[in-house]
């Protein structure tokens, strides 16, 4: 009877391990993104909220809602940041649909549809991981003081030329000390 129990115990836990929707953040994939369809704006998506089209959110068919995904349209590396908010694509082949802000950057209208890599990059709607040349520019900001907008460019004054000057007279002295002494032994 234990055996039984332990039989049934296992195939109602097993799927909940296989099937989780946790996001593993760096996770990437990879298929076909569309757009929605322009009908579809105005309506509520599975998580109750109204499809905007100029909000950055897409449809995924099993990350969990406020999962920030990094979508990279593979053709011209133009890429932008979203939240699923939504379920889909219906069709096997495609594995995104965004919205038309999202197409628009990534530069999808032409097409309608692209190859795309797709990272987790965050959940519960905060970006946890960015690209370096983001992280760069914000660190740089960050790490700015007043005393580096103080500082100003150095411009040479006429100064250093004369003493360059002064350089060259040597110079012209010493060659001068040669041509008197070539001339004294002749």
């Amino acid at each position: 009877m234990k055996k039984i129990r332990f039989f049934f115990l296992f195939f109602l836990v097993k799927p909940l391990f296989l099937y989780s929707q946790t996001p593993i953040l760096g996770a990437e994939s990879f298929g076909i993104a569309s757009y929605y369809s322009s009908k579809l704006y105005g309506h509520k998506t599975a998580n109750g909220e109204i499809l905007v089209k100029g909000d950055l959110t897409c449809a995924h068919p099993k990350l969990p809602f406020g999962t920030m995904l990094e979508v990279t349209n593979l053709a011209n590396k133009k890429w932008c940041i979203v939240r699923v908010n939504d379920r889909g694509p219906y069709t096997k082949k495609r594995i995104l649909d965004v919205s038309h802000a999202a197409a628009a950057r990534l530069g999808m209208f032409k097409s309608g549809l692209a190859k795309v890599k797709v990272t987790i990059v965050g959940e519960h709607n905060t970006v946890i991981i960015s690209k370096p040349d983001v992280i760069l520019e914000n660190s740089i900001e960050l790490n700015k003081s007043e005393e580096e907008d103080k500082i100003k460019i150095f411009v040479p004054s006429s100064k250093p030329k004369a003493k360059s000057k002064k350089k060259n007279s040597k110079k012209k002295a010493v060659t001068k000390k040669k041509t008197t002494n070539n001339k004294k032994k002749k």
